[in-house]
């Protein structure tokens, strides 16, 4: 919307009388919703807090016949090529392949592709040697952000036709003494998120390198039918925790509009004492739901 829509825009005035009205049942409605929601929000970081405690303790533990070597000892990374800007933007055409970029990374340590990240290239054939492998481990390099916020997160490649672009790090194991997933939940860490921040270069682009990730030191069993299990552990606790993400995000986008749908009845002269009233229970419903 324009500056000057916005100045033409036409809203209803009531009465003063009528406006103090309005004015003190949406403080009121609004004051039970945001409660609502901040309780929501608590509940999704203590999820959160629980799976980044349990495998902070997992790689700090040293049991026994457990190993500590240096990442480089076990892994190499290679860079991706350089495509240039104008040989990939956002296409719909599923034949030509997605660049992979570090929009499509989450915190969570997997990709996403939606409309509006997902690139595929469209300026040249694809270059030899550079499609990923399904089940390919990678490491984002470069971050966009200042707060690094996804630098030095991991994902595994689950679908084909995927270029690996520059600044996107390629693990290729170099040892058979560790497991892939182990790995990658290690790369999840904030002990490895920490170190990778705390050497970062740059100053609103931040960037890591092959060299300073491999410097990081990793804790395992020698035993792979231990990293086994605390990989089956690990996925299950995760699992858990994600579906209770989707609980209260769907809670926390049914306040939300519940928010907008008070708003809307209040300018539409709809909003009644009895409308708020019932607006606060539907949001405590939304809580215990």
């Amino acid at each position: 919307m324009t500056v000057q829509k916005v100045k033409n825009t036409k809203i209803p005035i009531p009465p003063l009388d009528e406006q103090k009205r309005i004015v003190a049942i949406l403080d009121e409605v609004f004051e039970g919703i945001d409660a609502a929601i901040a309780n929501t929000e608590k509940n999704l970081a203590n999820a959160r807090e629980l799976f980044e405690s349990y495998l902070n303790t997992i790689f700090t533990r040293k049991g026994d016949d457990w190993e500590k070597k240096k990442l480089k000892d076990l892994v190499n990374i290679s860079h991706g090529y350089a495509f240039k800007g104008p040989d990939f933007e956002k296409s719909s055409d599923l034949d030509k392949p997605i660049v992979l970029t570090p929009g499509n990374y989450s915190e969570d340590g997997t990709l996403y592709f939606t409309s509006q990240n997902t690139k595929r290239l469209t300026g040249q054939p694809a270059p030899d040697g550079y499609l990923f492998d399904v089940g390919d481990l990678t490491i984002v390099m470069t971050d966009l952000s200042s707060k690094m916020k996804i630098l030095g997160k991991p994902a595994f490649i689950e679908h084909p036709n995927i270029l690996h672009n520059q600044r996107i790090g390629r693990i290729h194991f170099q040892s058979d003494s560790v497991s892939p997933r182990y790995v990658y939940y290690f790369l999840r860490t904030q002990l490895f998120s920490d170190s990778i921040k705390a050497t970062a270069t740059g100053t609103m682009v931040r960037h890591t390198a092959p060299k300073r990730i491999l410097a990081n030191e990793i804790l395992y069993p020698i035993n792979l039918d231990e990293q086994s299990l605390i990989i089956t552990q690990l996925d299950e606790l995760a699992m858990e925790v994600q579906k209770l993400e989707s609980i209260y995000q769907q809670k926390l986008t049914a306040l939300n509009e519940l928010k907008q749908s008070i708003l809307q009845k209040a300018f539409s002269g709809e909003l009644t004492a009895e409308v708020g009233d019932a607006a606060v229970a539907g949001a405590k419903e939304v809580i215990a739901a």
